[in-house]
């Protein structure tokens, strides 16, 4: 039968309180360590870095493209000289989704051939100003199928 009280059943000590160092408050043993465990996942291991291999997930054909840019931008934000916004290009991924740039493999080896010696995401302006095609998607309309070089 639950217990009604609230607190661990007499003699668990899994459940008590526990300060660990460096902490202002206690935790409750198995939720908030499971929740901070969690996040630190999350944290440590972004679903997209510069030099991923993804594909489109909608493409009939799908084609290898580089993770090249993460402007930090959701898909409400990102405006083309249409007026329109990604998210009302792509209205099936909510607003709030990640934007991530991308352009073909092929296209990225003929404009900068050594873009597998990089450490750091080629600039917006960069890409402009050196007429490299590119293109924002959803985050989540994209698979990683190939690890960037910059993940160990």
């Amino acid at each position: 039968m639950p217990r009604k009280g609230g607190g661990p059943p007499d003699g668990r000590t899994d459940e008590e309180q526990w300060q660990p160092p460096g902490r202002e408050e206690p935790l409750q043993r198995s939720l908030d360590m499971a929740l901070e465990l969690e996040l630190d996942d999350e944290e440590e291991d972004p679903d997209f870095i510069y030099g991923d291999i993804v594909h489109d997930t909608e493409a009939d054909e799908p084609i290898a493209l580089v993770v090249i840019n993460i402007p930090g931008l959701e898909l409400d934000e990102w405006e083309f000289e249409d007026g329109d916004t990604l998210a009302d290009k792509t209205p099936k991924y909510p607003d709030d989704d990640e934007i991530i740039v991308v352009t073909p493999l092929d296209v990225l080896e003929q404009h900068i051939p050594r873009w597998g010696d990089r450490e750091a995401a080629i600039p917006l302006e960069d890409l402009v100003e050196e007429k490299i095609p590119f293109a924002p998607f959803p985050s989540l309309q994209l698979v990683r199928v190939e690890d960037s070089h910059l993940r160990d």
